[in-house]
């Protein structure tokens, strides 16, 4: 479990906690190491979810379809990252989503039982401090994917997303963590309306296009 503690300490999950506990804290909570294909599916629509997943390496994608066959990507998740956690804490332990994994994936499982039952009272009480952080952050993402969602154009909806991550990434100059496939099923928009629009943004100087990274000029 050590050769992965970088991964592991990249997860808000593991802050003021020391390093060197990590490892004693992942036995006691009874953590498995997980391996997965690219495709396979690691939660599935339905599914009871009662652990929490940290990622060491791989991307891990969540979505949600619709009865119409519509899909929406709710995010995708890398190396450091945790997901699921607020269903596994939730009353109702019924998954919304899939969470399928984009790649060759390993991910620590921890069953959220066993946090609650060990005895590590001082590291578990950070521990759970950090988790419900993370909780609320996403909650605000979610919350600002539902306002780019509701934008009546798709240029309002490529502006919000792109301010969006400009802050969180504190820079004008931001990289885009999915493929334009994949951006346009997270924005909800067709790819190539999408493509044809950061193009003309590009034209009238309003962004620059390099790449996965866009440089924002003038929004």
């Amino acid at each position: 479990m050590t050769d992965y503690i970088n991964a592991i300490i990249k997860t808000n999950l593991f802050e003021n906690i020391d390093k060197k506990e990590i490892p004693n804290i992942l036995e006691n909570f009874k953590s498995q190491k997980k391996f997965y294909d690219k495709g396979n599916i690691i939660i599935d629509t339905g599914d009871k979810v009662e652990s929490i997943y940290i990622i060491l390496n791989g991307k891990i994608e969540i979505s949600k379809e619709y009865e119409d066959a519509r899909k929406n990507i709710v995010n995708i998740f890398e190396s450091g990252e945790i997901f699921a956690e607020a269903i596994a804490l939730s009353t109702n332990k019924i998954s919304p989503i899939a969470a399928i994994s984009l790649t060759k994936s390993e991910i620590i499982k921890i069953d959220i039982k066993n946090i609650f039952d060990n005895n590590f009272e001082n590291n578990k009480n950070i521990f759970i401090e950090n988790l419900l952080k993370i909780i609320s952050d996403k909650n605000k993402f979610l919350s600002i994917k539902n306002d780019i969602l509701s934008q009546k154009s798709l240029r309002s909806k490529i502006i919000l997303y792109l301010k969006y991550m400009s802050n969180m990434q504190k820079s004008k100059k931001i990289t885009v963590p999915y493929s334009r496939d994949k951006l346009a099923e997270f924005i909800s928009a067709d790819r190539s309306a999408l493509s044809r629009e950061l193009n003309r943004l590009a034209k009238e100087k309003i962004i620059e296009l390099d790449g996965s990274k866009i440089n924002i000029l003038n929004i």
